[in-house]
């Protein structure tokens, strides 16, 4: 074949009807390549992104469900618990009718064996009180608390000597004395004229940052204390006073006197169910006397399988059995009750309700004088 020849052939190879076929550059395998890697590390990151935000989302919904989960199983808590302390209250109920029959059964006579509310129904039937009563239902307990109001002393009745024997069993410096003491009488007494160390209206509350008047009239609940001028939390509650330091420097510590005031009752204390802090509040009875009294009403009561009732009978029956007593105890005690303190708590799996009510016993049936649910 000629040359001319061989180079149409050649020319023909590169020519294919109307358009030129360009060679392929060199090294287009390797940008393919690369073009493939970056699409691929794309696509993972992108993946990647999905698998984080589906992560944090389902983090998200697991949480919220654990949240609802322990909100409904505490409000659930919360419902039985509320059933469980009213319960209670019932409960208190039923043996205040109780201590009726109980009373009234003759020397001798034994309750039935599967009686379990007849020690309790006993000791309210003998003007005692019933503390820490505990009754299991199902997955929770009712802890229950009777107590007569008059083991209280009565705050509208006290008067200055009472309070100075109140003040000194709660460790409450003597300089504090005057205010306190005083201040209160202004509160309730009906005039405008301050005492020496008191307070009234005009010279003193409504000089406050918060201005208000003196009640001039009784207290109708303890806390009501609290807006008499020298009574602070400490002083009621107990805790340290910061106006005043002991020996060692350290605050005053006082143990407060709100569980050892009501405002119901005839002022009269009840001795079988009194506190020691209570009875060293009356004249005659320092803390030595106080235990005796407490020790001669329950001593018995405390002795495995006795049943003997050692609760005084009446105020001339105490006299007898403390012979370090006179008779100038006598116009500050009974051995009455018709008011009662009742606290009834109902627990379930660490949630705890409360009731507290005062209640007036009255031929066997119950009427609340003060309610309160916590």
């Amino acid at each position: 074949m000629s040359r001319e020849g061989t180079r149409q052939k050649k020319s023909f190879a590169l020519v294919v009807g109307p358009h030129r076929v360009r060679p392929a550059p060199r090294g287009g395998a390797l940008h393919m390549k690369q073009d493939f890697s970056v699409q691929n590390g794309s696509a993972l990151m992108l993946v990647l992104w999905s698998v984080a935000l589906m992560a944090v989302l389902i983090g998200g919904f697991a949480f919220d469900s654990h949240v609802e989960g322990r909100i409904t199983y505490y409000y659930r808590n919360r419902t039985k618990a509320d059933y469980l302390a009213k319960s209670g209250i019932e409960v208190a109920r039923m043996l205040m009718i109780k201590q009726k029959e109980v009373g009234e059964m003759g020397e001798g006579e034994e309750p039935e064996e599967d009686d379990r509310w007849h020690d309790a129904a006993k000791r309210l039937s003998q003007g005692l009180a019933v503390r820490g009563l505990v009754e299991e239902l199902g997955d929770g307990e009712i802890l229950l608390y009777i107590v007569p109001e008059p083991a209280r002393r009565n705050v509208n009745q006290l008067k200055e000597e009472d309070w100075e024997r109140m003040l000194e069993v709660s460790n409450v410096p003597e300089d504090f004395w005057p205010e306190i003491i005083e201040s209160l009488q202004d509160w309730i007494d009906t005039d405008d004229e301050p005492r020496t160390d008191g307070a009234e209206t005009e010279d003193y509350y409504t000089t406050l940052d918060s201005p208000y008047m003196a009640k001039n009239g009784p207290l109708d609940t303890v806390g009501e204390l609290l807006l008499v001028k020298g009574f602070s939390r400490a002083i009621l509650f107990g805790g340290p006073l910061d106006e005043i330091e002991d020996e060692e420097g350290e605050p005053w510590m006082v143990t407060g006197i709100e569980d050892l005031l009501t405002t119901y009752g005839d002022g009269k204390v009840n001795i079988n169910a009194a506190s020691q802090r209570v009875l060293m509040t009356l004249p005659e009875v320092d803390e030595l006397i106080a235990g005796a009294i407490i020790e001669e009403r329950e001593g018995a009561l405390l002795e495995e399988g006795s049943d003997e009732d050692t609760s005084f009978k009446s105020t001339s029956d105490m006299l007898a059995r403390i012979p370090d007593l006179t008779s100038e105890v006598t116009p500050f005690i009974t051995v009455d009750s018709s008011i009662y303190r009742i606290t009834s708590i109902g627990r379930v799996g660490g949630v705890e309700r409360r009731i507290w009510c005062i209640a007036e016993r009255e031929q066997g049936a119950l009427r609340f004088l003060r309610w309160r649910e916590e």
